[in-house]
């Protein structure tokens, strides 16, 4: 899997490379992206409501394929070790299932 990161002034963004099934503190999903955003309410959505769509959609991510999480600190507030990115509540680890979940909030794509 060859993902690749990047980074505006309003979010963090995964792009996974193709559409691709993670596990989440919610279940399995589908997606290409994941997108991190500053917003008061922690959470993982499916970009729909609210004004989520059009700003992902201002920023050339399809929200069809793309897994939202909204968190109060900065998302650009992160750090990258290995196969894991790091943010304060979240963690998204890239080469599958961890050892030890480390937060309430995570991801990690099926091999």
């Amino acid at each position: 899997m060859r993902a690749s990161l990047k980074i505006t002034s309003q979010m963090l963004l995964l792009d996974l490379g193709e559409v691709r099934r993670l596990v989440t503190q919610d279940g399995p999903r589908l997606a290409r992206f994941v997108a991190v955003i500053q917003e008061k309410r922690v959470g993982c959505n499916r970009p729909g409501g609210r004004n989520w769509s059009s700003r992902l959609m201002r920023a050339g991510v399809p929200p069809a394929e793309t897994l939202l999480y909204t968190l109060p600190g900065d998302p650009l507030d992160f750090e990258h070790e290995g196969s894991c990115l790091r943010l304060p509540g979240l963690r998204l680890y890239l080469d599958g299932l961890p050892e030890l979940v480390e937060t309430p909030y995570y991801a990690w794509v099926e091999p």
